[in-house]
């Protein structure tokens, strides 16, 4: 057991000065998980700083997701659970994406 949590304790005290430790998840995951992954893929690639990353919420099939940026401004995301669905991510009152889920999902496995 010791040999097994103390790389994961050395890996989270390497990271404990980094701002998005708090953004890391298992791998692997359900819709609300791809849909958060995809939404920080996406804030990322579109240099976003982020303050507190985006905490998603299913509700029927729809997934939204809440946080912020560092410069205060509100960060949304919304998507659905069908397999083709659609992301839409926002930083205030503007769009910074609007696409496919599965795209940035395979773009960002892809590199």
């Amino acid at each position: 057991m010791i040999r097994r949590t103390l790389p994961v304790a050395l890996a989270v005290l390497a990271l404990a000065g980094c701002s998005q430790v708090a953004a890391l998840a298992p791998v692997g995951g359900d819709d609300v998980a791809e849909v958060r992954f995809a939404t920080i893929d996406v804030l990322l690639d579109n240099g976003i700083e982020i303050l507190e990353a985006p905490t998603c919420e299913l509700a029927g099939t729809v997934i939204t997701c809440a946080g912020t940026t560092t410069d205060g401004d509100a960060i949304t995301a919304t998507s659905s659970t069908d397999a083709d669905a659609t992301l839409e991510v926002g930083v205030g009152s503007t769009t910074v994406f609007s696409g496919s889920l599965l795209d940035v999902l395979d773009a960002a496995v892809t590199g």
